[in-house]
């Protein structure tokens, strides 16, 4: 195995550990599906236009496609585990400084 395979598999792993904390709802999944279809289909008819614009609107039509039918978002997943740490935080510091 090569290293590019090693990091490829490594970066999956962390990014499935990280979006099974990410589940969105119904109605999100259905608009990142809507949206992410409307982005993926205007870029690729701009492709040969400009291709720089058009390449990032493929990779943003088809990661919110891919979001949506998947229904777990890894940005999502960060966000609410890095709030969960700080509320932690908040609680231990209350009760060390502010409860006696």
């Amino acid at each position: 195995m090569g290293i590019i395979e090693q990091a490829a598999d490594k970066m999956k792993t962390k990014l499935d550990g990280v979006c099974e904390h990410g589940k969105i709802a119904s109605s999100e999944r259905i608009l990142s599906v809507i949206a992410g279809g409307f982005i993926l289909g205007y870029s690729v008819k701009r492709i040969l236009k400009k291709p720089l614009r058009a390449i990032s609107g493929v990779t943003l039509g088809s990661t919110l496609v891919m979001r949506g039918l998947t229904g777990k978002c890894p940005v999502k997943g960060a966000i609410e585990t890095a709030a969960g740490e700080e509320e932690r935080n908040l609680a231990l510091i209350e009760r060390r400084y502010f409860e006696k």
